[in-house]
Protein backbone atom coordinates (compact mmCIF):
# COMPACT_ATOMS: atom_id res chain seq x y z
CA UNK A 1 0.00 0.00 0.00
CA UNK A 2 1.72 3.36 -1.00
CA UNK A 3 1.64 6.15 1.77
CA UNK A 4 -1.92 7.80 1.92
CA UNK A 5 -2.70 11.07 0.62
CA UNK A 6 -5.28 13.31 2.36
CA UNK A 7 -8.04 11.81 -0.12
CA UNK A 8 -7.38 8.68 1.09
CA UNK A 9 -8.18 9.47 4.52
CA UNK A 10 -11.18 12.14 3.22
CA UNK A 11 -12.55 8.79 1.90
CA UNK A 12 -12.37 6.71 5.10
CA UNK A 13 -14.22 9.79 6.70
CA UNK A 14 -16.88 9.70 4.13
CA UNK A 15 -17.25 5.94 4.96
CA UNK A 16 -18.25 6.88 8.55
CA UNK A 17 -20.43 9.59 7.08
CA UNK A 18 -21.99 7.00 5.37
CA UNK A 19 -22.50 4.18 7.88
CA UNK A 20 -23.40 6.90 10.28
CA UNK A 21 -27.17 6.24 9.03
CA UNK A 22 -27.42 3.12 10.82
CA UNK A 23 -26.67 5.28 13.87
CA UNK A 24 -29.46 4.58 16.71
CA UNK A 25 -31.12 2.74 14.22
CA UNK A 26 -29.84 -0.90 15.61
CA UNK A 27 -31.66 -2.41 18.65
CA UNK A 28 -29.33 -3.40 20.98
CA UNK A 29 -29.77 -7.27 20.57
CA UNK A 30 -28.91 -7.38 17.55
CA UNK A 31 -25.60 -6.83 17.85
CA UNK A 32 -23.35 -8.14 21.01
CA UNK A 33 -21.72 -5.75 23.09
CA UNK A 34 -17.97 -5.19 23.07
CA UNK A 35 -15.64 -5.01 26.59
CA UNK A 36 -12.59 -3.85 25.04
CA UNK A 37 -10.07 -4.09 27.85
CA UNK A 38 -6.69 -2.23 27.08
CA UNK A 39 -3.78 -2.51 29.42
CA UNK A 40 -0.26 -0.65 29.35
CA UNK A 41 3.09 -2.43 29.60
CA UNK A 42 1.80 -5.74 30.67
CA UNK A 43 4.55 -8.84 29.31
CA UNK A 44 4.03 -12.40 29.23
CA UNK A 45 4.00 -12.42 33.22
CA UNK A 46 0.71 -14.54 33.86
CA UNK A 47 -0.25 -17.87 34.73
CA UNK A 48 -1.17 -18.72 31.66
CA UNK A 49 1.41 -17.19 29.70
CA UNK A 50 4.14 -18.42 32.12
CA UNK A 51 6.31 -15.82 31.64
CA UNK A 52 7.63 -15.40 35.31
CA UNK A 53 6.80 -17.96 38.12
CA UNK A 54 6.02 -15.83 40.56
CA UNK A 55 3.33 -13.90 38.95
CA UNK A 56 -0.24 -14.03 40.48
CA UNK A 57 -2.76 -13.46 37.98
CA UNK A 58 -5.62 -15.58 38.46
CA UNK A 59 -8.53 -12.86 36.95
CA UNK A 60 -6.67 -12.61 34.30
CA UNK A 61 -6.07 -16.49 33.79
CA UNK A 62 -9.81 -16.32 34.53
CA UNK A 63 -10.65 -14.36 31.89
CA UNK A 64 -8.20 -16.36 29.30
CA UNK A 65 -10.50 -19.53 30.77
CA UNK A 66 -13.21 -18.13 29.16
CA UNK A 67 -11.96 -17.84 25.94
CA UNK A 68 -8.64 -18.11 23.24
CA UNK A 69 -5.62 -16.53 24.05
CA UNK A 70 -2.75 -15.95 21.50
CA UNK A 71 0.11 -17.68 22.94
CA UNK A 72 2.29 -15.62 20.23
CA UNK A 73 0.89 -12.42 19.45
CA UNK A 74 2.83 -9.05 18.93
CA UNK A 75 2.10 -5.52 18.95
CA UNK A 76 2.68 -3.37 15.64
CA UNK A 77 5.08 -1.55 16.98
CA UNK A 78 7.01 -1.54 21.03
CA UNK A 79 5.92 1.57 22.06
CA UNK A 80 2.69 2.64 23.15
CA UNK A 81 1.33 5.45 20.57
CA UNK A 82 2.52 3.73 17.27
CA UNK A 83 1.07 0.62 19.18
CA UNK A 84 -2.16 1.69 19.88
CA UNK A 85 -2.47 4.46 17.05
CA UNK A 86 -1.81 0.86 14.03
CA UNK A 87 -4.28 -1.58 16.53
CA UNK A 88 -7.27 1.76 16.63
CA UNK A 89 -6.57 2.79 13.24
CA UNK A 90 -5.75 -0.64 10.98
CA UNK A 91 -3.08 1.14 9.73
CA UNK A 92 0.71 -0.12 10.26
CA UNK A 93 3.51 2.26 10.88
CA UNK A 94 4.95 2.41 7.97
CA UNK A 95 1.54 3.51 6.46
CA UNK A 96 0.84 6.36 8.93
CA UNK A 97 4.54 6.97 9.79
CA UNK A 98 3.48 7.10 13.51
CA UNK A 99 6.95 4.95 14.41
CA UNK A 100 7.82 5.79 18.07
CA UNK A 101 6.66 7.50 21.24
CA UNK A 102 7.71 10.94 19.82
CA UNK A 103 5.78 10.77 16.23
CA UNK A 104 2.70 12.93 16.56
CA UNK A 105 -0.90 10.73 15.92
CA UNK A 106 -3.35 12.99 16.42
CA UNK A 107 -3.12 14.38 12.73
CA UNK A 108 -3.71 10.87 11.40
CA UNK A 109 -6.16 9.69 13.93
CA UNK A 110 -8.78 12.38 13.45
CA UNK A 111 -8.81 11.84 9.33
CA UNK A 112 -9.12 7.37 9.94
CA UNK A 113 -11.97 5.60 10.41
CA UNK A 114 -11.00 4.54 13.93
CA UNK A 115 -12.18 1.28 15.57
CA UNK A 116 -14.34 3.59 18.03
CA UNK A 117 -15.71 6.22 15.49
CA UNK A 118 -17.09 2.67 13.43
CA UNK A 119 -18.53 1.23 16.06
CA UNK A 120 -20.15 4.55 16.64
CA UNK A 121 -21.08 4.89 13.35
CA UNK A 122 -22.55 2.01 13.12
CA UNK A 123 -25.19 2.23 16.20
CA UNK A 124 -22.83 1.49 18.53
CA UNK A 125 -22.81 3.37 21.94
CA UNK A 126 -19.35 4.09 22.35
CA UNK A 127 -17.75 4.78 25.39
CA UNK A 128 -13.77 5.34 26.16
CA UNK A 129 -12.09 5.36 29.43
CA UNK A 130 -8.90 5.36 30.75
CA UNK A 131 -5.80 5.02 28.59
CA UNK A 132 -6.84 3.96 24.99
CA UNK A 133 -4.62 6.11 23.04
CA UNK A 134 -1.47 7.61 23.66
CA UNK A 135 -1.82 11.42 24.10
CA UNK A 136 -5.03 11.40 21.58
CA UNK A 137 -8.23 10.89 22.57
CA UNK A 138 -11.74 12.62 21.91
CA UNK A 139 -10.85 16.50 21.55
CA UNK A 140 -14.45 17.28 21.73
CA UNK A 141 -15.62 16.08 18.79
CA UNK A 142 -18.97 13.88 18.55
CA UNK A 143 -17.76 11.30 16.03
CA UNK A 144 -15.27 10.13 17.73
CA UNK A 145 -16.47 8.41 21.46
CA UNK A 146 -20.43 8.97 22.58
CA UNK A 147 -18.63 9.98 25.88
CA UNK A 148 -14.84 9.87 26.63
CA UNK A 149 -13.99 10.57 30.12
CA UNK A 150 -10.28 9.79 30.06
CA UNK A 151 -8.00 9.51 33.04
CA UNK A 152 -9.07 9.22 36.77
CA UNK A 153 -7.33 11.04 39.19
CA UNK A 154 -4.77 8.64 41.25
CA UNK A 155 -2.94 8.33 44.37
CA UNK A 156 0.81 8.69 44.25
CA UNK A 157 1.07 12.05 42.12
CA UNK A 158 3.93 13.76 43.52
CA UNK A 159 5.81 10.41 44.55
CA UNK A 160 9.38 11.02 42.99
CA UNK A 161 12.29 8.84 43.70
CA UNK A 162 11.46 5.56 45.85
CA UNK A 163 13.59 3.83 44.63
CA UNK A 164 16.98 5.94 45.04
CA UNK A 165 18.13 5.80 41.24
CA UNK A 166 16.66 9.23 40.53
CA UNK A 167 15.40 8.41 36.96
CA UNK A 168 12.26 10.19 36.54
CA UNK A 169 9.48 7.64 36.64
CA UNK A 170 11.54 4.78 36.31
CA UNK A 171 10.50 3.84 39.82
CA UNK A 172 9.06 1.83 42.07
CA UNK A 173 7.74 1.48 45.43
CA UNK A 174 4.75 1.12 47.79
CA UNK A 175 2.19 3.51 48.43
CA UNK A 176 0.51 4.45 51.73
CA UNK A 177 -2.86 4.29 50.00
CA UNK A 178 -5.59 2.37 49.43
CA UNK A 179 -7.02 0.55 46.30
CA UNK A 180 -9.63 2.75 46.04
CA UNK A 181 -7.29 5.87 45.94
CA UNK A 182 -5.97 4.58 42.35
CA UNK A 183 -6.98 5.66 39.27
CA UNK A 184 -7.48 2.10 37.74
CA UNK A 185 -9.98 1.50 40.46
CA UNK A 186 -11.86 4.17 39.99
CA UNK A 187 -12.00 3.44 35.86
CA UNK A 188 -13.21 -0.29 37.46
CA UNK A 189 -15.75 1.40 39.05
CA UNK A 190 -17.07 3.74 36.07
CA UNK A 191 -16.88 0.73 33.89
CA UNK A 192 -19.17 -1.77 35.87
CA UNK A 193 -21.54 0.89 36.11
CA UNK A 194 -21.71 1.72 32.48
CA UNK A 195 -22.41 -2.06 32.37
CA UNK A 196 -25.24 -2.31 34.08
CA UNK A 197 -26.76 1.12 32.63
CA UNK A 198 -29.95 -0.11 30.28
CA UNK A 199 -29.82 0.80 26.62
CA UNK A 200 -31.59 0.74 23.56
CA UNK A 201 -28.00 0.30 21.61
CA UNK A 202 -25.60 -2.09 21.45
CA UNK A 203 -21.83 -0.83 23.80
CA UNK A 204 -19.04 -0.60 22.89
CA UNK A 205 -16.71 -0.08 26.34
CA UNK A 206 -13.63 0.65 26.18
CA UNK A 207 -11.70 0.10 29.31
CA UNK A 208 -8.15 0.90 29.16
CA UNK A 209 -5.82 0.29 32.19
CA UNK A 210 -2.49 2.38 33.13
CA UNK A 211 -1.36 -0.28 35.24
CA UNK A 212 1.41 -1.66 34.83
CA UNK A 213 2.80 1.50 33.36
CA UNK A 214 5.52 2.90 35.46
CA UNK A 215 6.16 3.95 38.41
CA UNK A 216 5.37 1.30 39.98
CA UNK A 217 3.71 2.76 42.94
CA UNK A 218 0.95 0.79 43.91
CA UNK A 219 -0.75 0.60 47.57
CA UNK A 220 1.55 -1.61 49.93
CA UNK A 221 -0.70 -4.72 50.22
CA UNK A 222 0.38 -5.73 46.71
CA UNK A 223 4.16 -5.23 47.25
CA UNK A 224 3.80 -7.75 50.43
CA UNK A 225 2.58 -10.02 48.47
CA UNK A 226 5.92 -10.52 46.71
CA UNK A 227 8.82 -10.94 49.84
CA UNK A 228 11.47 -9.41 48.60
CA UNK A 229 14.01 -11.73 49.91
CA UNK A 230 12.00 -14.42 47.74
CA UNK A 231 12.45 -12.97 44.25
CA UNK A 232 13.57 -14.64 41.41
CA UNK A 233 14.88 -12.75 38.11
CA UNK A 234 14.17 -13.04 34.53
CA UNK A 235 16.45 -15.50 33.01
CA UNK A 236 19.33 -13.62 31.57
CA UNK A 237 22.97 -14.16 30.24
CA UNK A 238 25.61 -11.75 31.01
CA UNK A 239 27.07 -12.67 27.99
CA UNK A 240 23.63 -12.21 25.64
CA UNK A 241 24.81 -8.84 24.27
CA UNK A 242 28.25 -9.93 22.91
CA UNK A 243 26.36 -10.94 19.18
CA UNK A 244 24.21 -8.05 18.66
CA UNK A 245 25.05 -5.52 15.84
CA UNK A 246 25.34 -1.68 16.69
CA UNK A 247 21.76 -0.84 15.79
CA UNK A 248 20.73 -3.58 18.10
CA UNK A 249 23.71 -2.29 21.33
CA UNK A 250 21.70 1.06 20.86
CA UNK A 251 18.25 0.07 21.55
CA UNK A 252 19.55 -1.90 24.48
CA UNK A 253 21.71 1.29 25.72
CA UNK A 254 23.25 -1.61 28.49
CA UNK A 255 24.65 1.83 29.95
CA UNK A 256 21.41 3.23 30.95
CA UNK A 257 18.37 1.46 32.71
CA UNK A 258 20.23 -1.71 33.33
CA UNK A 259 23.46 0.18 34.63
CA UNK A 260 21.68 2.65 36.94
CA UNK A 261 19.72 -0.80 38.58
CA UNK A 262 22.80 -3.27 39.19
CA UNK A 263 24.85 -0.19 40.68
CA UNK A 264 21.81 0.71 42.61
CA UNK A 265 21.02 -2.71 43.78
CA UNK A 266 17.20 -2.58 42.28
CA UNK A 267 17.31 -5.47 40.05
CA UNK A 268 15.23 -7.68 42.43
CA UNK A 269 13.36 -5.10 44.17
CA UNK A 270 12.72 -3.51 40.24
CA UNK A 271 11.03 -7.37 39.60
CA UNK A 272 8.88 -7.19 42.58
CA UNK A 273 7.48 -3.86 41.71
CA UNK A 274 6.04 -4.95 38.69
CA UNK A 275 5.26 -8.59 40.09
CA UNK A 276 3.51 -6.12 42.50
CA UNK A 277 2.08 -3.61 39.95
CA UNK A 278 0.40 -6.62 37.70
CA UNK A 279 -1.25 -7.99 41.23
CA UNK A 280 -2.85 -4.53 41.40
CA UNK A 281 -4.13 -5.08 37.40
CA UNK A 282 -5.26 -8.26 38.01
CA UNK A 283 -7.41 -7.25 40.92
CA UNK A 284 -9.37 -4.63 38.97
CA UNK A 285 -9.83 -6.98 35.94
CA UNK A 286 -11.36 -9.15 38.37
CA UNK A 287 -13.51 -6.50 40.10
CA UNK A 288 -14.46 -5.72 36.19
CA UNK A 289 -15.26 -9.32 35.30
CA UNK A 290 -17.10 -9.88 38.35
CA UNK A 291 -19.29 -6.91 37.14
CA UNK A 292 -19.81 -8.35 33.88
CA UNK A 293 -21.25 -11.16 35.19
CA UNK A 294 -23.45 -9.87 37.88
CA UNK A 295 -24.63 -7.26 34.69
CA UNK A 296 -27.19 -8.43 32.07
CA UNK A 297 -25.11 -7.78 29.68
CA UNK A 298 -23.11 -11.44 30.76
CA UNK A 299 -24.35 -13.46 27.94
CA UNK A 300 -23.86 -11.36 25.09
CA UNK A 301 -20.24 -9.97 25.61
CA UNK A 302 -17.84 -10.03 23.43
CA UNK A 303 -14.98 -9.50 25.69
CA UNK A 304 -11.34 -8.13 24.01
CA UNK A 305 -8.46 -8.11 26.40
CA UNK A 306 -5.31 -6.86 25.12
CA UNK A 307 -1.59 -5.39 26.10
CA UNK A 308 0.00 -2.69 24.02
CA UNK A 309 3.29 -4.11 23.78
CA UNK A 310 5.58 -6.57 25.75
CA UNK A 311 8.52 -5.53 28.71
CA UNK A 312 11.46 -5.80 30.18
CA UNK A 313 12.95 -6.23 33.16
CA UNK A 314 17.32 -6.56 31.94
CA UNK A 315 16.95 -9.14 29.42
CA UNK A 316 19.55 -8.23 26.82
CA UNK A 317 20.96 -5.26 30.22
CA UNK A 318 17.34 -3.64 28.50
CA UNK A 319 14.89 -2.30 30.59
CA UNK A 320 11.10 -0.99 29.66
CA UNK A 321 10.24 -1.87 25.58
CA UNK A 322 11.46 0.01 22.67
CA UNK A 323 13.35 -2.55 21.03
CA UNK A 324 12.63 -5.58 18.40
CA UNK A 325 13.41 -8.93 20.59
CA UNK A 326 10.38 -11.34 21.98
CA UNK A 327 10.11 -9.72 25.09
CA UNK A 328 9.32 -6.25 23.54
CA UNK A 329 7.08 -7.58 21.30
CA UNK A 330 5.16 -10.65 23.03
CA UNK A 331 2.01 -9.27 24.28
CA UNK A 332 -0.87 -10.35 26.27
CA UNK A 333 -3.86 -10.93 23.99
CA UNK A 334 -7.21 -12.67 24.53
CA UNK A 335 -10.91 -12.96 23.38
CA UNK A 336 -13.97 -14.61 24.80
CA UNK A 337 -17.20 -14.67 22.16
CA UNK A 338 -19.95 -16.05 23.04
CA UNK A 339 -21.12 -19.00 20.50
CA UNK A 340 -17.82 -18.35 18.93
CA UNK A 341 -15.16 -19.57 21.87
CA UNK A 342 -14.62 -22.91 23.46
CA UNK A 343 -13.11 -22.53 27.50
CA UNK A 344 -9.40 -22.52 27.12
CA UNK A 345 -8.65 -21.87 24.12
CA UNK A 346 -4.94 -21.94 22.76
CA UNK A 347 -3.07 -20.86 20.24
CA UNK A 348 0.41 -20.69 18.74
CA UNK A 349 -0.35 -19.12 15.37
CA UNK A 350 1.88 -15.67 15.19
CA UNK A 351 -0.35 -13.18 14.91
CA UNK A 352 -0.20 -9.34 15.29
CA UNK A 353 -2.31 -6.70 16.51
CA UNK A 354 -3.40 -5.62 12.65
CA UNK A 355 -5.90 -8.52 12.87
CA UNK A 356 -7.65 -6.93 16.34
CA UNK A 357 -9.54 -4.37 14.11
CA UNK A 358 -11.17 -6.95 11.34
CA UNK A 359 -11.94 -9.38 14.17
CA UNK A 360 -13.97 -7.23 16.93
CA UNK A 361 -16.11 -5.94 13.60
CA UNK A 362 -16.93 -9.59 12.73
CA UNK A 363 -17.69 -10.67 15.74
CA UNK A 364 -19.99 -7.37 16.14
CA UNK A 365 -21.34 -8.49 12.62
CA UNK A 366 -20.19 -5.05 11.51
CA UNK A 367 -18.95 -4.54 8.30
CA UNK A 368 -14.45 -4.39 7.85
CA UNK A 369 -13.64 -1.18 6.20
CA UNK A 370 -12.09 -1.24 2.64
CA UNK A 371 -8.62 0.41 4.65
CA UNK A 372 -8.38 -2.17 7.22
CA UNK A 373 -6.27 -5.21 5.50
CA UNK A 374 -5.01 -7.38 8.66
CA UNK A 375 -6.79 -11.02 8.43
CA UNK A 376 -9.35 -11.50 10.97
CA UNK A 377 -8.67 -13.88 13.73
CA UNK A 378 -12.07 -15.35 14.07
CA UNK A 379 -11.19 -18.65 12.17
CA UNK A 380 -8.47 -19.50 15.06
CA UNK A 381 -11.01 -18.18 17.79
CA UNK A 382 -13.25 -21.04 16.12
CA UNK A 383 -10.41 -23.61 15.87
CA UNK A 384 -7.19 -22.16 17.78
CA UNK A 385 -5.68 -25.47 15.73
CA UNK A 386 -6.94 -24.00 12.15
CA UNK A 387 -4.03 -23.28 9.37
CA UNK A 388 -2.42 -19.90 9.69
CA UNK A 389 -0.50 -18.40 6.82
CA UNK A 390 0.42 -15.50 8.11
CA UNK A 391 3.17 -14.41 10.13
CA UNK A 392 3.47 -11.35 12.84
CA UNK A 393 5.41 -7.73 11.94
CA UNK A 394 6.49 -5.39 14.16
CA UNK A 395 8.23 -2.41 13.58
CA UNK A 396 10.33 0.52 15.84
CA UNK A 397 11.99 3.35 13.63
CA UNK A 398 11.16 3.43 10.73
CA UNK A 399 13.31 0.89 8.56
CA UNK A 400 13.94 -1.11 11.59
CA UNK A 401 11.30 -4.21 11.64
CA UNK A 402 10.75 -7.43 13.53
CA UNK A 403 9.01 -11.08 11.54
CA UNK A 404 8.04 -13.06 13.99
CA UNK A 405 6.80 -16.64 12.29
CA UNK A 406 5.66 -19.72 14.50
CA UNK A 407 9.38 -20.78 15.38
CA UNK A 408 12.24 -17.75 14.15
CA UNK A 409 12.10 -14.27 14.92
CA UNK A 410 14.29 -12.23 12.19
CA UNK A 411 15.11 -8.23 12.54
CA UNK A 412 16.24 -6.70 10.16
CA UNK A 413 17.29 -2.85 11.03
CA UNK A 414 17.21 0.09 8.53
CA UNK A 415 21.38 0.09 8.12
CA UNK A 416 20.88 -3.80 6.59
CA UNK A 417 22.24 -5.76 10.53
CA UNK A 418 20.50 -8.20 11.43
CA UNK A 419 19.36 -10.75 13.81
CA UNK A 420 18.06 -13.90 13.33
CA UNK A 421 16.67 -16.89 16.41
CA UNK A 422 15.47 -20.13 16.64
CA UNK A 423 12.57 -20.22 18.90
CA UNK A 424 12.49 -24.20 19.13
CA UNK A 425 16.29 -24.70 20.37
CA UNK A 426 17.05 -20.82 22.27
CA UNK A 427 13.52 -19.49 23.46
CA UNK A 428 15.07 -16.67 25.10
CA UNK A 429 16.94 -15.09 22.10
CA UNK A 430 20.23 -15.98 23.36
CA UNK A 431 22.05 -16.71 20.20
CA UNK A 432 21.91 -14.29 17.51
CA UNK A 433 22.65 -16.58 14.09
CA UNK A 434 22.39 -14.14 11.60
CA UNK A 435 26.25 -14.70 10.48
CA UNK A 436 25.18 -18.68 10.29
CA UNK A 437 24.63 -19.66 6.15
CA UNK A 438 22.18 -22.48 7.33
CA UNK A 439 20.01 -19.42 7.95
CA UNK A 440 20.64 -17.71 4.82
CA UNK A 441 17.60 -19.11 2.86
CA UNK A 442 15.30 -18.29 6.39
CA UNK A 443 16.10 -14.73 6.35
CA UNK A 444 15.42 -14.09 2.88
CA UNK A 445 11.55 -16.11 3.28
CA UNK A 446 10.92 -13.74 6.08
CA UNK A 447 12.32 -10.18 4.87
CA UNK A 448 9.74 -10.62 2.04
CA UNK A 449 7.54 -9.41 4.68
CA UNK A 450 9.30 -6.05 4.85
CA UNK A 451 7.89 -3.13 3.16
CA UNK A 452 9.60 -1.78 0.31
CA UNK A 453 8.56 1.61 0.80
CA UNK A 454 7.59 3.78 4.25
CA UNK A 455 5.69 6.62 4.95
CA UNK A 456 8.26 8.98 6.70
CA UNK A 457 8.16 9.73 10.36
CA UNK A 458 5.27 12.25 11.37
CA UNK A 459 7.81 13.97 13.96
CA UNK A 460 7.68 17.65 12.77
CA UNK A 461 10.46 19.05 15.38
CA UNK A 462 13.41 17.38 16.29
CA UNK A 463 12.91 15.14 19.33
CA UNK A 464 14.06 11.94 20.78
CA UNK A 465 11.68 9.92 18.80
CA UNK A 466 11.25 6.65 21.50
CA UNK A 467 9.22 9.88 23.30
CA UNK A 468 11.85 9.46 26.62
CA UNK A 469 10.91 7.27 28.54
CA UNK A 470 7.30 6.81 28.69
Amino acid sequence: MKNPTPFFFAAMLMAAIVFSGARNSRAAGEHPDVLFIAIDDLNDWTGVLKGHPQAKTPNLDRLMARGVTFTNAHCAAPACNPSRAALMSGLRPWTTGIYTNGDPAAGVMRETLTLNRHFLANGYRALGGGKIYHGFQAEGRDDTWTEWVGLFPTAGKGVHNLNGLDRDHFDWGPLDAKPADMGDYKLTDWAIGELNKPADQPLFLAVGYVKPHLPWHVPREYFDRFPLDAIELPAFQDDDIDDLPPSALKMANPGGDHAAVLKGDQWQRGVRGYLATISFLDDQIGRLLDGLDRSPRRDKTVVVLWSDHGWHLGEKQHWRKFALWEEATRTVCTIAAPGVTQPDGLCSAPVDYMSVYPTVCELAGLPVPEHVKGPSLVPLLRDPAAAWDGVAVCTHGKGNHAIRDGRHRYIRYANGEEEFYDHQSDPMEYQNLASDPATAELRASLAKWIPAEEAPPTLKKKGKGKGGNQ
